[in-house]
């Protein structure tokens, strides 16, 4: 079963497919869209549980995909059986909208990630262990009175990014 391949069907935005799909192909040095997922999801497939859990119940809300750009594409991700059911459990633990807002925000971060601290120094710093509670205590101190699931997030994943170097622990 772990074999198989599952395809996954999702939106994105044009300007993300053009912009920061094609973008991180070019970075990685990857011919395909499947391949480059597995690559990132492999690097932090240990850490997104554990940043859902700050945010806890998503309230199932709308993901917006794009509020800059309305056109729409069709995006397909050959994933493994075993990544497609654990994308499934985290939508399904933390009460997502959609497995595909959980894909997009993967690959967001890793978009983020590559911009501020180029391939090299963001692979070596999202390899290492984040340390949940200080993240999860500047986010509390942060958050006020955001109630936007979405916005939730993208105060936590723009956190994460900030300040990656200081939520490690020193090896």
């Amino acid at each position: 079963m772990k074999n198989k391949k599952h395809l996954f069907h999702f939106i994105v935005s044009e300007s993300m497919n053009s912009n920061v799909i094609d973008f991180l192909l070019k970075e990685f040095k990857i011919n395909t869209f499947s391949k480059l997922f597995e690559t990132m999801f492999r690097l932090i497939d240990k850490k997104v549980p554990k940043m859902k859990r700050i945010i806890g119940n998503h309230r199932s809300e709308y993901a917006v995909i794009d509020s800059s750009d309305d056109k729409r594409l069709d995006k397909y991700l050959r994933i493994s059986e075993a990544d497609y059911l654990r994308i499934k459990r985290w939508h399904s633990l933390y009460n997502e909208f959609g497995m595909a807002s959980t894909v997009r925000d993967i690959i967001l971060f890793f978009y983020n990630g590559v911009m501020k601290y180029e391939l090299e120094g963001f692979l070596e710093i999202v390899g290492k262990e984040l340390r949940i509670d200080k993240l999860k205590n500047d986010f509390l101190d942060k958050m006020t009175q955001l109630l936007n699931i979405t916005a939730r997030k993208q105060l936590l994943y723009s956190l994460v990014i900030e300040n990656y170097p200081r939520y490690v622990y020193r090896a």
